[in-house]
């Protein structure tokens, strides 16, 4: 299959629903080596086709326990890169086909830059940019290099979700009118301490929290809500306003770090609505809301499972019931990755399933399942929801980074 399109205008056109090359072995190199990133190493070696061919980080220790991984599972020690820019090194190695960028959140879309004038597919962990400019240059780079972009957003494979997505697919839920996504976790203790967040590099997520409101890290509730939403594809993102509190001083007896609450209000081009919130910084419990709204029925993940239908709204099914039903729209990805994911990954068995997938597509030479419009979208609300909190919650545009092609795609489609 070969999807690539043609230069229109001057310019290279859209990557919506790209193909490129298979590929019968896929080489990842890693770049930044914590605790998130000798996990995926790990899974990596647990997949067909997949080759963990680079590393680098700035400790060196962090390459070595890779590697020790790398070997635990039979693999050929690694290439190793490290030094300020050491991962440039890594991007040019013709031993690369996937960058699989794991750093801080600062550097993520420097690094998938390069990557992509390389020449190099990209995996980069949430969120993929943390401004707007930074968003439309992976865009661009993408286009430009007709390589993949993806952001690995876990939550996008879990279990509930897809199942949601199939009644959504299967018109259960009828058409889906407003969402609610959210990612509310206390951690004012292992964000304010290196030792239990497992860094030996730097607080960089306290450096940032210091210096901004808004919410970082909008993707895990917003990934899963935009592909039942179609967001680009048959409907687009168009403004948000957004309101933060004042900043509060959290942590336990380590770093002390400024969090607040932030809530987000998105408006879509065809007049639907997605509430986004972030917390880290108050004692509640952890959610990441999922609510899929419909003019049929009704879904929720967080903080009880519950679903309801029409014309019977007031009747709400919770528990056995609920399970029974969301059984019934079980995702075939969870029969096909839960088993092997969960005796390597444990309750993370998504990881295995977002990394299998991946490592499925390039071999098949199969679009990805998401996409870099996916990774700007998503992204961009980090800058957009400060900037509208900044101005007291006035409205701010987001833009329309597939270039007025928003419709060209009809729903999210995994290609098999």
């Amino acid at each position: 299959m070969n999807m690539d399109r043609i230069v229109v205008n001057g310019r290279r056109d859209d990557v919506l629903a790209l193909a490129c090359e298979p590929l019968e072995v896929v080489r990842i190199g890693f770049v930044g080596l914590g605790v998130r990133a000798k996990r995926a190493v790990e899974r990596m070696m647990n997949i067909d086709g997949a080759v963990v061919s680079a590393l680098c980080d700035f400790v060196v220790a962090n390459i070595d326990a890779a590697n020790d991984i790398v070997q635990k599972y039979g693999g050929t020690p690694a290439l190793t890169f490290s030094g300020g820019y050491g991962w440039r090194s890594l991007c040019q190695s013709p031993d690369v086909d996937v960058v699989y960028i794991c750093t801080d959140w600062m550097s993520h879309a420097e690094i998938a830059l390069y990557a992509l004038e390389c020449g190099k597919h990209v995996a980069v962990e949430v969120p993929a940019a943390m401004t707007v400019a930074d968003c439309w240059r992976l865009v661009d780079a993408a286009e430009k290099s007709r390589r993949h972009c993806i952001m690995l957003e876990n939550c996008c494979y879990d279990e509930f979700e897809l199942a949601a997505l199939n009644m959504v697919r299967r018109g259960v839920l009828g058409e889906i009118l407003h969402a609610e996504a959210s990612y509310m976790h206390d951690l004012r203790k292992r964000i304010a301490t290196n030792d239990d967040g497992g860094r030996i590099w730097t607080n960089w997520q306290v450096e940032y929290m210091n210096k901004h409101i808004g919410n970082p890290y909008p993707t895990h509730g917003l990934g899963p809500v935009a592909l039942a939403m179609a967001i680009h594809r048959g409907d687009r993102m168009k403004s948000l306003v957004s309101l933060s509190t004042r900043q509060i001083p959290s942590g336990n007896e380590g770093t002390i770090f400024n969090g607040t609450m932030n809530s987000s209000l998105i408006t879509t081009e065809q007049g639907k609505t997605i509430l986004v919130q972030h917390c880290i910084s108050l004692p509640r419990p952890y959610s990441r809301s999922f609510v899929l709204s419909g003019t049929k029925g009704f879904v929720q993940k967080y903080p009880v499972s519950c679903i309801s239908f029409s014309p019977e709204s007031d009747n709400l099914i919770v528990g056995d019931e609920c399970s029974a039903v969301m059984e019934e729209h079980r995702h075939q990805f969870v029969e096909k990755y839960s088993e092997r994911g969960k005796k390597l990954c444990g309750r993370r068995w998504i990881d295995f399933a977002m990394d299998e997938r991946l490592v499925y597509c390039l071999r098949k030479g199969l679009p990805l399942d998401m996409d870099v419009y996916d990774a700007a979208e998503w992204s961009c609300i980090v800058e957009l929801s400060e900037k509208s909190a900044l101005a007291g919650g006035a409205p701010v545009e987001i833009p329309d980074f597939t270039r007025g092609r928003w419709q060209q795609l009809d729903g999210v489609t995994f290609y098999e």
